[in-house]
């Protein structure tokens, strides 16, 4: 029978440090590009794990935490590229101080997971919604000639979506489909919005134009730009081309 790793042992294994493991709840390696994250089995929704929470940034005594300092930093790391792990902790409140948080036990293994933010709460989400065709979370929206909004990387803001669609209008740039054409009035206005740079590579804070960094596609044509690589999507140009592409092959096989 194999030897059972403590909790340092068993980050270790994957090549992964902190700056302290008393207080640490998240890691990282950065020749592997891998962040870890200790989520708790008391946070859990909906298949999906809070690893942090604004509130955490201070102790009941308002003592700042430091690792929630060290998670903020890892989190930088995430948006850059580097993938995200977490490991399932099992809650138990310390009989000194019900404040603390004492690890019980914890599940040996990773699980790949997607970083979501949602207010002030930031989860490690089962699945990817790398395009979501809604925009949240509005910070600052700017009238002019050129339209600007500032947004994070996971807030996005529904004025900007309506100014592109205003200059854009709804139908897909990828592959021409017109919702409302197909399904008449329950699908007017329907559409995708893409941004041609994507939110978790731009920083903190970046100012977005609707019309020259955003643009409509349909939900087939954005899951196609984003597909295997969400950090590098390809062009709309790039897309089309696949298309045309395809299109070509289909009449050559059926002439053949």
């Amino acid at each position: 029978m194999g030897k059972i790793l403590n909790r340092k042992q068993f980050i270790q294994s994957y090549g992964a440090t902190c700056k302290n493991w008393t207080w640490s709840w998240s890691f990282i390696n950065h020749d592997l590009q891998m962040v870890i994250f200790g989520a708790w089995d008391s946070e859990h929704e909906q298949g999906r794990a809070v690893i942090l929470r604004k509130e955490w940034e201070f102790s009941a005594k308002n003592i700042r935490q430091s690792g929630y300092s060290q998670a903020i930093e890892h989190l930088q790391y995430i948006h850059q590229g580097y993938d995200l792990y977490t490991f399932n902790m099992v809650h138990s409140p310390s009989p000194e101080n019900r404040d603390v948080a004492v690890i019980k036990d914890f599940e040996r293994r990773l699980e790949k997971r997607w970083l979501q933010k949602e207010g002030d709460v930031w989860y490690a989400d089962v699945i990817d919604h790398t395009y979501p065709d809604e925009i949240t979370f509005p910070e600052e929206y700017t009238e002019g000639t050129r339209k600007v909004i500032t947004v994070n990387a996971y807030e996005r803001n529904p004025e900007a979506r309506r100014a592109c669609i205003s200059h854009h209008g709804t139908i897909c740039k990828g592959c021409g489909f017109d919702f409302e054409k197909t399904y008449g009035e329950h699908g007017k206005g329907f559409i995708h919005i893409h941004h041609i740079r994507p939110l978790g590579t731009i920083g903190e804070n970046y100012g977005v134009d609707p019309k020259e960094d955003m643009v409509p596609l349909c939900p087939n044509c954005h899951a196609m730009v984003h597909r295997g690589n969400a950090t590098s999507p390809l062009s709309v140009d790039e897309l089309r081309n696949l298309i045309e592409e395809a299109k070509a092959r289909q009449v050559s096989f059926m002439s053949s």
